[in-house]
């Protein structure tokens, strides 16, 4: 519409705050609720998962990491020494990031403070209910169990137990007749009259517990083809690298100590054992999983042999003594597990010798409080039994939605002691 008197404004060229001086990250926590952090378009994944740290009132961030999906609708680990939006902007097929456990722990009694534990039984939880870590009907109930008195609390609370209908107590999709559904929910109605009187952070304990003796606990895989060009999932675990067939064949694990080298070359991730000469070979989808196998790999291998070590060094303790609130810095970027001694063509070289900063460990700093609640005082939030007051505060935690029962690098290559 013109305007009046023939008055003509002068065009400005508009610029939002978000997508010119500051980032908008939107995150999504652990029970499902959604964060929102402005920061620089510079500000790192570390600057970012240090964000969530502070609003979660976590200072064990070492097994946690962020990810995002990417274009091939595949999880990615956010490289934490990168800056979030470049990483978002050239491989996320959307620009939401995930907060999650990167690395799992042997035994959760490693797990030194109870929001730790909180978060890692999140994850867990998370684990089972989207089918991750598969399991039979008796442990899906025996876990449900669990998980209910974890968040709901002693049953007698309630008129009835019939709200547990309408929440997710299996894995999306598993159960579809009815009746066997209804009788599942059945027993989780009377393992939760059994558990009345244990507390939150105990029922908690006793559901990680059950869940770290299971097949699958703490592994991520990808699929990929053999020698012979099988199908299999290729990915880390706790122990070392795992394939596993699916024609029925038992999967294999080539332990950490057993792997002399791993390398990769355009779709290609090979293993070099310590006792044999020959090359195993495995086909990923292209040169961009290959890569990121093999990192994930590496990163998997330092971490698990660092916890080891720290093991021992401190008693079965990672964090040493926490008395005097002493915390280890988060070293959850797959590429910060590497340090690169040298370059070759298309590729880089991380040998033996560079592992030697596994028998230093990491400096313990004293933090500053991460508190985000000014009526908590620092000291309050250092100490070892510490809880943040939105710990199961909520009659129905977020975790638990509506569901509908329908819904269904080039060549590279790595040295290690």
């Amino acid at each position: 519409m013109p305007l009046p008197f023939g008055l003509k404004l002068k065009r400005t060229r508009r610029y939002t705050v978000s997508s010119k001086s500051c980032l908008v990250a939107r995150i999504q926590l652990l029970d499902n609720e959604f964060v929102e952090f402005t920061l620089s378009v510079e500000s790192t994944g570390q600057e970012s998962l240090e964000a969530v740290a502070q609003r979660l009132e976590l200072r064990e961030i070492t097994y946690f990491s962020l990810w995002y999906y990417n274009k091939q609708n595949q999880r990615r680990w956010v490289d934490l020494d990168k800056p979030l939006k470049k990483q978002l902007d050239k491989y996320a097929l959307e620009p939401t990031v995930y907060f999650g456990v990167v690395y799992y722990v042997p035994t959760v009694s490693q797990l030194q403070q109870e929001i730790t534990r909180y978060q890692y039984y999140l994850q867990l939880k998370k684990d089972i209910l989207e089918g991750n870590i598969p399991c039979t009907l008796e442990q899906a109930i025996q876990l449900a169990g669990l998980a209910v008195q974890a968040d709901f609390g002693d049953f007698d609370q309630y008129e009835s137990q019939d709200f547990l209908q309408r929440f997710a107590l299996f894995p999306v999709g598993w159960l579809q007749d009815e009746k066997v559904l209804e009788e599942a929910t059945q027993k989780v109605a009377l393992l939760h009259q059994k558990y009345r009187g244990l507390t939150p952070p105990d029922a908690e304990m006793l559901y990680m517990q059950e869940v770290e003796r299971m097949d699958g606990y703490g592994e991520e895989s990808y699929p990929a083809k053999d020698s012979q060009g099988s199908d299999i999932c290729i990915g880390a675990c706790l122990d070392g690298i795992f394939v596993k067939h699916k024609n029925g064949r038992p999967p294999v694990i080539f332990r950490w100590h057993d792997i002399a080298n791993m390398s990769h070359n355009k779709s290609f991730f090979a293993l070099e054992l310590t006792n044999k000469e020959e090359t195993i070979q495995f086909q990923t989808e292209d040169m961009e999983t290959a890569k990121y196998v093999w990192r994930l790999c590496v990163a998997r291998h330092k971490f698990y042999r660092l916890n080891k070590f720290l093991n021992i060094f401190f008693s079965d303790n990672l964090f040493g003594n926490n008395q005097n609130g002493y915390y280890c810095h988060s070293q959850t970027s797959l590429d910060r597990a590497l340090d690169y001694n040298g370059r070759i063509r298309n590729g880089s070289v991380y040998s033996a010798h560079s592992t030697n900063s596994l028998n230093n460990p990491q400096p313990f700093l004293q933090p500053s409080p991460m508190s985000s609640n000014p009526s908590i005082t620092g000291s309050d939030v250092m100490r070892p039994d510490y809880v943040p007051t939105h710990r199961h505060s909520a009659l129905i935690p977020p975790y638990y939605q509506l569901l509908s029962r329908d819904d269904d690098f080039l060549t590279k290559s790595v040295k290690f002691l």
